[in-house]
């Protein structure tokens, strides 16, 4: 995908995936997203920074993970293609971030000012009810479940869960990330991938 109209296609795949919204709106927020290309390993937030952007995913895997003070890692979540990426925590209340993000492939990525994104959504209706979809869904609905799953699913419904949604990403993520994004450890996911295949 390297045709800018392509970039544009998918940012308004993704908007309208919550919402409809009008091509009015839709490229006023497109006037305000930045393309941007990161190589692997790129950290696009730091713990303690205050975000100031959210990113689209166009192409790629993005992780974001807190760090202990012993220096341990704990994964927070994996974005993939068509996913919003960002701490919406930190640039809604312009406090530092408890955690980072950090690119897992190269990455290309649509990068939305949240300051001007926030003043679109004031002025816009379609644009406001775009912004309470997506809240309801990622913040309400997503997060309810992925709680309950963390208590009620197995590790093993879990990992199907996750593959069937991304049926590459154990191909595109290594095996400790996708552990600690299931709450469990490398040797237990090596467990499960290997009972899978037996069966």
């Amino acid at each position: 995908m390297s045709n800018p109209t392509a970039y544009k296609f998918l940012f308004e795949q993704v908007i309208r995936s919550y919402a409809p919204v009008s091509d009015a709106s839709i490229e006023l927020l497109y006037e305000i997203t930045e393309l941007e290309h990161f190589s692997k390993g790129t950290l696009l937030l730091q713990v303690g920074e205050v975000a100031k952007s959210l990113h689209v995913i166009c192409k790629g895997a993005i992780i974001a993970y807190f760090i202990d003070e012993k220096g341990n890692t704990y994964n927070k979540n994996i974005f993939l293609e068509k996913n919003f990426a960002g701490s919406k925590v930190s640039c809604l209340k312009g406090i530092p971030s408890e955690f980072a993000l950090e690119t897992l492939e190269d990455c290309t990525i649509l990068t939305l000012n949240y300051k001007k994104y926030r003043e679109l959504i004031e002025k816009h209706t379609d644009l406001k009810d775009f912004y309470i979809a997506y809240l309801e869904k990622n913040w309400v609905i997503d997060k309810e479940k992925r709680e309950i799953s963390l208590v009620m699913q197995s590790a093993t419904e879990r990992y199907l869960q996750l593959v069937q949604m991304y049926p590459t990403i154990d191909k595109r993520i290594p095996l400790h990330h996708i552990a600690s994004h299931l709450g469990i450890t490398p040797t237990q996911l090596s467990r499960i991938r290997k009972e899978l295949k037996e069966k």
